[in-house]
Parts: structure tokens; C-alpha cells; sequence
């Protein structure tokens, strides 16, 4: 296994890293507690990340993308969480599962989405199903060339935003994995209502509510009653994006607070002389390079074609939470500056811990991961 970075990769990280330093992060005071900046500011800022060719790295060339693979993916992404305010700066947030739909949809949806005209959202977690996807409620019944959609979903970001949402539905009178269709829901169709939900930090959520809601058959995105499978292939794409997200915040919050002990002098010497002080960034150190290698392992695996379920639900929960620990420890070295909103460290600890909830909680993963080495699915030693 060749875990080399490739140069190439590496220039675009770094010309990534550069634009968010100079360009995003100098407004996070005046803008502390936002999800993203006012257009007035974002929309020149992204002409100019489209001038540097870093607008939709991940994209399909085909669709007009740079074509990175997974690992640049992960690279570039792991500068733009340095701060929260790069939401909808370097990609146009396009689910993935559009690039596989038809003609129309991709006219109506995709096109206008990868050009950063149009928003749209997921709609998957519900009031009664979080972690248990399988288990929700939303249904759908088909009435002539439409369908009509019933129920509740939960914790939608940006959903309050968007001009459509993707929605993971089941036929009435089917279980489980059983029935699930995903329908692109327009965001002015009757029976369609949104509110927003506020939240500690990350982005912008919402409840959303369909009340003999139709919508037409064309705008079933899956095979008839196979999106349980494509919902979950797009969760696993997300998943490892994770990684990225926990590891960005958590190198900034390090680098933080490397140079505030190196300049901060109490009772007559630097921080950086006091044991307890580098025991804290020592620790942070090792764990931010174990999960760096984490990430370019499963990168690696996932652009030569192997199965990472189990790599997945590790990374969700050992790299989260890795970042909260070494963001935490900033704060301890920053003291009551670190706590306050002068700086952005509290921001970043509050981004982190959603981590540690979305896409599955934590607590799931860990049991995915016993599950699976319980009954010999995936060996230690693999």
C-alpha cells in the first residue's frame, strides 16, 4: 500500500490552506457566531475560489468539476474546516446521487446546483429515527403519476435554506429497508413546511413537515423502492468527510496554542517550559497524526475500490472525539482567553462535538465495529 501524498495533491491543499487564511478567517470576528458569511461578502469570495480553479474540487470532471479523488478531497477539505465560515465557498454541496439521475433532474437540479444557483438538502433523520434510519416513518403513496408524501423529518441542515430537499421515504405498508424511495422535494410545494432549529454550532438546521405533499413520479430520484441502498452509499461518501472535518479544527486549535506557549510567560517563564504544558501538546500531536493516517488509509482504500465500512465507523468516532479532546486542551493552555469569544476556539469546539452526533451517533459506530469483530465479519488483524 502506497501511502504517498501525491505532489500535485499537496499544492492544492496548500493554495487551499493560503485562501483560507488571508481571505476567510480575518472576518470570524465580526462574524463569530454565523454558519456562513452574508452573501455581499461570500459571493466575491467565491469568484474568486472558481478564478483559482477550487470551486467543486470533488466533482466529476464530466459535470465540470476538478475530478479530485477521495484523498484531495479529504486534503482540501481538512483546510476549509479551519474555520465555519467557508460553508458554500469551495463546493456547491450537490448530492452525488444526482449525478446518476435522469436527463431532467439533472437539467432542473444538478446543473443549477453545481453553478451555486440553486441549494438543496437532505431529509433522512425524523423525530422517532436518528440513528435507526430503517426505522422511519415518512410514507409515501403513489396516486397516478404522482406521489404523495406524509410525515416529519429532523435536524435537516440548511433545510430552511434550501430550494429543494432530498427525502428519504417508504411506501405505506412496507418495513424497514424495505419500500424506501428518496423523492427531490421542491421547496414551495403545498404541504411542504420548514422551520428552522438552532443549535450549539456547525451549520444551520431545520424540522421539516409533509402534509399530503405530491410530488411528481419524475422526481423520484431512486429505482423503485431501492433507496435504502443509495441513501446509504452516499452516508458512507459523507462519512469519511468526517474525518477531515474533526482533523482541520482540531491542526488549527494545536497550532493555536504552540505559539501562544511559546510567547505567553508566567511567574517568570514561557508556558512552553512547563511540563504539564507540553504534555498536553505532545498528546495532541500523536493523536492528530494517528488520525491523519487514518484518513489517508481509508482514502486509499476507498479510491482502490475496498470495502471500509468498518474503517468508517472507527474513523467517525476515534477522530471526532480525538478533535474535541485536543481543541479542549487549547482552551486549558489559552485559560480564560481560550473559554471567551475573542477567539475561535470555543467556535471550534462546538462545530467538533456535532461530529460526534451526525451521521450516526458515536455510540453506534462503536457498536458496528464489536458487531463486527463479534461475529468474525472483519478480523484484528486484517
Amino acid at each position: 500500500m502506497d501511502l504517498t501524498i501525491p505532489e500535485e495533491l499537496r499544492m492544492v491543499q496548500a493554495t487551499v490552506r493560503k485562501f483560507v487564511e488571508n481571505e476567510i478567517i480575518p472576518y470570524e470576528r465580526d462574524y463569530h457566531d454565523d454558519f456562513e458569511l452574508p452573501d455581499e461578502i461570500r459571493l466575491p469570495l467565491r469568484e474568486k475560489v472558481k478564478e483559482l480553479g477550487l470551486w467543486n474540487l470533488g466533482t466529476p470532471t464530466e459535470f465540470g468539476g476538478g475530478g479530485l479523488n477521495t484523498l484531495g478531497v479529504l486534503l482540501a477539505e481538512n483546510e476549509t474546516r479551519k474555520t465555519w465560515l467557508s460553508t458554500r465557498l469551495f463546493e456547491s454541496g450537490a448530492n452525488p446521487l444526482l449525478y446518476g439521475a435522469s436527463g431532467y433532474l439533472k437539467e432542473k437540479y444538478l446543473y443549477p446546483t453545481l453553478r451555486g444557483e440553486l441549494r438543496g438538502a437532505w431529509g433522512l433523520t425524523e423525530p422517532g429515527a436518528g440513528g435507526d434510519l430503517a426505522g422511519i416513518t415518512t410514507n409515501a403513496k403513489l396516486d397516478g403519476d404522482n406521489y404523495v408524501l406524509n410525515g416529519a423529518k429532523m435536524w435537516n441542515g440548511w433545510g430552511h435554506k434550501c430550494d429543494y430537499m432530498i427525502v428519504q421515504a417508504r411506501m405505506k405498508g412496507t418495513q424497514r429497508r424495505e419500500g424506501i424511495n428518496l423523492f427531490i422535494v421542491d421547496r414551495n410545494t403545498p404541504g411542504f413546511v420548514v422551520r428552522p432549529l438552532y443549535m450549539m454550532g456547525f451549520s444551520e438546521t431545520s424540522e421539516s413537515h409533509f402534509e399530503d405533499c405530491v410530488v411528481p413520479s419524475v422526481n423520484r430520484l431512486t429505482s423503485e423502492g431501492k433507496g435504502w441502498g443509495d441513501s446509504q452509499v452516499h452516508l458512507s461518501r459523507t462519512r469519511v468527510r468526517n474525518l477531515a472535518w474533526s482533523i482541520g479544527p482540531a491542526e488549527r486549535a494545536l497550532e493555536m496554542a504552540v505559539d501562544y506557549a511559546n510567547q505567553r510567560s508566567t511567574f517568570g517563564e514561557p508556558l512552553a517550559n512547563r511540563q504539564m504544558v507540553q504534555c498536553k501538546l505532545a498528546e495532541s500531536m500523536v493523536e492528530i497524526h494517528a488520525s491523519r493516517t487514518m484518513m489517508v488509509d481509508l482514502a486509499w482504500k476507498i479510491d482502490n475500490g475496498q470495502d471500509v465500512r468498518q474503517e468508517l465507523s472507527m474513523g467517525k468516532f476515534y477522530v471526532s472525539e480525538m478533535a474535541a479532546r485536543v481543541i479542549d486542551r487549547a482552551i486549558q493552555i489559552f485559560g480564560a482567553a481560550g473559554y471567551s469569544k475573542d477567539l475561535p476556539l470555543e467556535r471550534l469546539y462546538r462545530d467538533v462535538r456535532a461530529i460526534q452526533i451526525i451521521e450516526g451517533p458515536n455510540d453506534i459506530h462503536r457498536w458496528i465495529v464489536a458487531r463486527n469483530l463479534l461475529r468474525g465479519y472483519r478480523k484484528v488483524t486484517e
